[in-house]
């Protein structure tokens, strides 16, 4: 693959984990203003890394950063625990196509930019989870 084409994808996941991640902050915030609602969207969260480890097969997020570490991708982990790996592409796609929804909606990315991620999307998560 094209390193500069490398590069652009790194920094749209990087970019789509930052802005789920930067909400963490409005999230620290509706804690002290609606405590339930805080509650619920750190369920969210958790319940979207549990489905990733779900769809592994596998039970901690320690031995999913250990078979990262080792040099395994996500492929490699789904296959060692006998799970379909695109499985895995599904439920990623589906995840950053939410985030990219949101962002939309929040008006954080234009119609076009939503576009350009989103004919992508399927592609660049396929690729990271085979290690391509």
């Amino acid at each position: 693959m094209n390193r500069n084409r490398m590069l652009v994808i790194c920094t749209l996941l990087l970019a789509l984990s930052i802005g789920q991640s930067s909400t963490w902050g409005s999230r620290t915030n509706a804690a002290a203003l609606a405590p339930e609602r805080a509650l619920h969207v750190q369920d969210n969260e958790a319940s979207k890394d549990d489905d990733l480890l779900k769809t592994l097969g596998i039970s901690s997020d320690e031995q999913l950063y250990d078979a990262l570490y080792n040099g395994q991708t996500l492929a490699d982990i789904a296959q060692t625990h006998n799970q379909d790996a695109q499985a895995i592409v599904d439920l990623q796609v589906a995840q950053l196509t939410e985030q990219l929804d949101q962002r939309l909606a929040n008006k954080s990315i234009t119609l076009e930019q939503y576009q350009a991620h989103k004919a992508e999307l399927t592609q660049v998560v396929a690729k990271s989870v085979f290690g391509l």
